[in-house]
C-alpha cells in the first residue's frame, strides 16, 4: 500500500526515531522532521527538516500548517507526546486529548491520577525548589529520583538516603523540562513492559516483555526479553489495567507503551503513554509477531487504515542495548562480532558508532552505542544466547 504525496511531521530525529522516519519514507509518505538539534541523524533522512523544538507548541503548529502535514508522530519519546495532543487538537488530527497527554507525561500528575482512581500506586512526592526538610522520607527503604517531565531513563537514580539525594537532585532537575522533580517509592519485583495497540478501548495487540535495566543506582532500559516469564494470569491483569486506565483518560485507539513492576500479586503502573515505544521495541514485536508495529504507527497518525493481525504467542527474541559500564574509548572483540553475525540466531547486529570513540557509562538512552536482536528456540535458550553473546562480544569502554 502506498501513501503518496501526504505528509509526516516527525517529532524528533535522534536514533530512536529513525525507524520511524525510514518507514514512514518506504510507505510513500512525505517526511518532515523537527527538533532543537541540527545535527540528529534522522534530519539527513528526511524529505524536509526544520528546528523548532518539538515542545513549542505554537512554533510547531505554525509549521504543521505551513507544510500541509496528514499526520504527526512522537515515537520513542515522552515529551513531545503534548505537541501531538495539542496539532490532533487544533488540526482535527488523529493523536490523543490534551488532558490524557499531560496526565500521561508529567510523572507526579500520573502518580496522582492513579491514586484518585484507587488504583495501585507507589507513593511519590513531589521534591519543593528548596528541597526536602530534614531527612527527608529516608527511613532505610529505596526511593527513585526523577524528572517530572522527560524520557530516556533521563536524571534517573535510586537512592537511599539523604547525602545520596542531595548528591543527585541537580542533576535530575537539570533533565525535567519544567525544572521539578520527584521521589517515588522503589517497588521490589520484576520490571516489565507492554508494547501494544489499542482498538475501540480494547487491546487489539500486545508484546510483554520481561524488562532488562541498568545496576542501581540506574535504571535505564538495556534491553527485552520475550516471551514473558510472568504468569497468564498476571499478564492478563496487567492488560486489564492497562485498558481501565486508557478507558478512563479517552484513550480508545492507537499504539502505546507501557512499563509496570509486578510484585507478588500486584500489577504497579509506572509510566504508559499514547505512543510507540523506544528502545527499539517495534523490532522486537516484529521479530515476536510477525507485525510491523512502525508501520502501523506511522498510517494510524496520518488517519490510514493499517490491519492489525489476530493474537498470536510471540516467537522467543530478545533486543538487547549495547552500552559501556564506564567511560573511556569505546572497544570490543570485532574478530567474534563478525563470527557473531554469521550465526542464525543473529538477526540483527549494528554499532551507533566506531570503535576508539570516546563514550559515557550507559546510564540513560543517549549513551547507547549499539543494539542486537537475538532469536533462541525458547525462552531459555534465548537467555543462553543472550549471556553467548555478551561473553563474546566482550564490549567495553578502556
Amino acid at each position: 500500500m502506498s501513501y503518496v504525496s501526504r505528509a509526516l511531521l516527525v517529532l524528533g530525529a535522534s536514533t530512536y526515531q529513525i525507524p520511524a522516519i525510514e518507514t514512514a519514507k518506504r510507505l510513500g509518505y512525505r517526511v518532515i522532521t523537527t527538533d532543537n538539534v541540527p545535527a540528529n541523524p534522522g534530519h539527513a533522512l528526511a524529505d524536509a527538516s526544520f528546528r523548532v523544538d518539538t515542545t513549542d507548541l505554537e512554533g510547531v503548529l505554525a509549521l504543521a500548517k505551513r507544510e500541509g502535514i496528514a499526520g504527526v508522530i512522537a515515537s520513542g519519546t515522552d515529551v513531545a507526546v503534548l505537541t501531538v495532543a495539542y496539532l490532533a487538537e487544533q488540526l482535527q488530527l488523529a493523536g490523543p486529548a490534551a488532558r490524557a497527554a499531560c496526565i500521561l507525561t508529567h510523572k507526579h500528575r500520573f502518580r496522582e491520577f492513579l491514586a484518585k482512581a484507587g488504583l495501585p500506586c507507589p507513593r511519590a512526592l513531589s521534591v519543593p525548589a528548596d528541597g526536602l526538610a530534614g531527612a527527608g522520607p529516608f527511613d532505610g527503604g529505596k526511593w527513585i529520583l526523577k524528572p517530572n517531565r522527560s524520557s530516556g531513563s533521563k536524571g534517573v537514580f535510586i537512592v537511599c538516603t539523604a547525602a545520596e539525594f542531595l548528591t543527585r537532585v541537580a542533576e535530575s532537575r537539570a533533565h525535567s523540562l519544567d525544572g521539578t522533580v520527584m521521589l517515588e517509592e522503589f517497588i521490589e519485583g520484576t520490571q516489565h513492559t507492554c508494547e501494544g495497540v489499542l482498538e475501540n478501548g480494547r487491546v487489539a495487540l500486545s508484546l510483554l516483555t520481561d524488562r532488562d535495566t541498568a545496576p542501581p543506582p540506574y535504571t535505564a532500559t538495556t534491553g527485552h526479553r520475550v516471551p514473558s516469564r510472568l504468569a497468564g494470569a498476571m499478564q492478563t491483569k496487567a492488560l486489564e489495567l492497562i485498558e481501565r486506565v486508557f478507558g478512563c483518560l479517552g484513550v480508545t485507539k492507537g499504539p502505546f507503551d507501557c512499563d509496570f513492576v509486578v510484585d507478588g500479586d500486584r500489577v504497579v503502573l509506572i509510566e504508559m503513554t499514547p505512543r510507540l515505544g523506544g528502545n527499539s521495541l517495534c523490532k522486537l514485536v516484529e521479530a515476536a509477531l510477525d507485525f510491523d508495529l512502525l508501520a502501523y504507527g506511522v498510517a494510524y497518525a496520518c488517519g490510514d487504515y493499517y490491519p492489525i493481525p489476530k493474537f498470536s504467542h510471540p516467537k522467543p527474541f530478545s533486543i538487547a542495548i549495547l552500552g559501556a559500564d564506564r567511560a573511556g574509548r569505546l572497544a570490543w572483540n570485532e574478530p567474534e562480532a563478525q563470527l557473531l553475525r554469521q550465526e542464525p540466531w543473529i538477526d540483527n547486529l549494528i554499532f551507533d558508532m566506531p570503535q576508539g570513540t570516546a563514550v559515557e557509562p550507559f546510564i540513560n538512552g543517549r549513551h547507547r552505542v549499539g543494539e542486537v536482536v537475538i532469536a533462541g528456540v525458547d525462552r531459555d535458550d534465548l537467555d543462553n544466547r543472550l549471556a553467548e553473546f555478551k561473553r563474546r562480544l566482550a564490549l567495553k569502554a578502556v
